[in-house]
């Protein structure tokens, strides 16, 4: 009982004996893990919208005349890769455009009947299968466009790997600026009270006990930090999420929660090692230096 009091009263002191330092590294240590979990975030997104675009397996191929349509129809009726073939007349892609711009459409689209070609849309049983179709779509003079989203897939994906490989870059970064900070931080305490730690070795203190506060506090700085850039992120999530849906509300890109719970997890964690892990190679250097007499 005796260790846990003088613990808690001595992190208690050095947290208010250097407060300008200790807000220095909390901020820190809060930027560091709202540029990494922004990072995070992004990559999540990105997979969301590339599964999303993936999961589809549609080719939308469009003609200009309703018979033009129907003859792409019987020509790919055969085909055993294709599901599913429907026809969509430009008055219901019209309202399908509508609904899915939701609150945009009156200021996105003109009013009246809008010039949409008639559209095959063309539902695949496996993704590998598309480029063939996609090439026997080309070939045939009653299709005007084709419109694929595997390519857009593609390239999410590597998006979402880049944003990954960025986000460890940072990662390691800003733990070295952040360590610098915090390892200053704990050379500056253990300094401040080099006398008093000597007298405490002397008297039989043991190293652990005497180092105790200092790996605490660390600790609680790196915590409080990750607390901190959690908070942030779920409000910046909120609105971005939120700005997204207004303006492109047709991605679905809500990550679920327990995605959201797994990268706060990590964070916080990442928070408390770091803070001990620092704390504890500054006070594992420095102790003995300052318990010198002078």
């Amino acid at each position: 009982m005796g260790t846990f009091r003088y613990t808690v009263r001595d992190t208690c002191r050095l947290f208010f004996r250097h407060w300008g330092l200790s807000l220095l590294t909390l901020f820190t240590a809060a930027s560091v893990f709202v540029l990494v979990g922004g990072c995070s975030q992004l990559a999540l997104y990105a997979r969301k919208i590339s599964q999303n675009v993936h999961g589809s397996l549609i080719v939308q191929a469009y003609s200009p005349t309703e018979n033009g349509a129907g003859n792409v129809r019987d020509a790919l009726a055969t085909n055993a890769d294709i599901e599913e073939i429907r026809l969509v007349s430009p008055q219901e892609a019209q309202e399908v455009l509508r609904a899915k711009l939701g609150s945009q459409a009156q200021s996105m689209l003109p009013a009246g009947e809008i010039p949409l070609p008639w559209t095959i849309e063309i539902k695949l049983r496996r993704s590998d299968s598309a480029s063939a179709i996609v090439k026997q779509l080309s070939g045939m003079t009653d299709i005007e466009d084709i419109m694929y989203a595997g390519a857009l897939a593609e390239r999410l994906t590597k998006l979402s790997s880049l944003i990954t490989r960025v986000a460890l870059t940072v990662l390691i970064i800003a733990l070295l600026v952040s360590g610098l900070v915090f390892y200053n931080m704990i050379r500056i305490s253990i300094y401040s009270r080099r006398q008093e730690i000597a007298v405490m070795l002397l008297v039989g203190s043991t190293r652990s006990y005497v180092a105790s506060p200092f790996v605490l506090h660390g600790m609680l700085l790196g915590l409080f930090g990750a607390v901190m850039a959690v908070v942030l992120l779920h409000y910046g999530q909120a609105y971005f999420v939120e700005t997204l849906d207004e303006v492109l509300p047709f991605l679905n890109v809500r990550l679920q929660w327990r995605e959201v719970l797994a990268l706060n997890e990590v964070l916080l964690c990442a928070g408390l090692l770091m803070g001990w892990l620092y704390s504890y190679l500054a006070v594992k250097r420095y102790i003995r230096a300052a318990a010198k007499p002078l």
